[in-house]
């Protein structure tokens, strides 16, 4: 054993001890943060394993190596695996993205597969601190451009291998923000607790929320849309082409001016 601390359990390569040791105090500030949103009582010490060997992380989680992946929690035995060898400086938003999926679990026992896996990751991604000007913007781009994934073809864009992967974590982040913001920051506790008992997503999101699955992708669009409209026109290439219409516009007026007040002038005899 590494560290030992409250909350933490961190094992892994024995020249590991020094990221050890910060990995459990993540873990420390994590625990007792996140288990009150997720609506978890349950908080024995989560068990992380750290390593100093890329192709022995990959094996563990059972990723290819070359796969972007620094942290994953594993299940059932909800055990967080972190790679240490090169992306330590993002570990202060890994660790609690993947304490939240390990209290997740807790909190749904054996209902966690009625969970979407898009609001496990949305959680996990708010519970690491994704706020919503960190992940709005990418997800209004998407949105603008066209190019947004619908919330029904969401969680297949999780896939570890799929390229809209950066967009699917950006929706989904942005997607719990949209919930708390308007149902409050008991949303996500209440829907745990609800879909535990259910085991059913849909349902248990009418009964909290009382939007169904449409309503709700309609409602967040039109809420991304609005807060962040300037943000997608200035991030496009509407103002550049609106700044060579004006000064088309300006040079066309300046000509047909300078045409009439030639026309206009008097003959002159030199």
């Amino acid at each position: 054993m590494l560290a030992h601390t409250h909350y933490a359990e961190v094992s892994g390569d024995p020249k590991a001890r020094n990221a050890a040791a910060r990995i459990a105090a993540l873990i420390d500030d994590a625990v007792p943060r996140i288990a009150p949103l997720v609506g978890t009582s349950d908080l024995r010490p989560v068990t992380a394993r750290v390593y100093l060997d890329r192709t022995a992380f990959a094996s563990a989680v059972g990723i290819p190596r070359n796969a972007p992946i620094v942290g994953l929690a594993t299940f059932p035995s909800g055990v967080i695996h972190i790679d240490a060898t090169e992306m330590l400086e993002s570990i202060e938003r890994i660790v609690p993205h993947e304490v939240a999926h390990v209290l997740i679990a807790r909190c749904l026992g054996s209902a966690l597969d009625a969970l979407p896996t898009w609001l496990n990751e949305g959680i996990a991604e708010y519970a690491a601190g994704a706020t919503s000007s960190q992940v709005d913007p990418a997800a209004l781009q998407a949105v603008g451009r066209g190019e947004s994934i619908p919330l029904a073809s969401l969680d297949a864009s999780f896939r570890l291998d799929n390229t809209a992967q950066p967009l699917a974590y950006a929706e989904a982040a942005s997607l719990v923000n949209y919930l708390v913001t308007t149902r409050g920051p008991n949303v996500i506790r209440d829907l745990l607790v609800a879909v535990r008992s259910r085991r059913d997503f849909q349902s248990s999101l009418v009964q909290v929320t009382g939007w169904n699955m449409e309503e709700l992708e309609s409602g967040w669009r039109q809420s991304v849309s609005r807060r962040w409209r300037w943000y997608l026109f200035f991030y496009s290439q509407a103002p550049i082409l609106g700044l060579m219409v004006l000064l088309f516009l300006i040079g066309y007026l300046r000509y047909r001016y300078d045409r009439r007040r030639r026309q206009e002038m008097p003959d002159t005899d030199w």
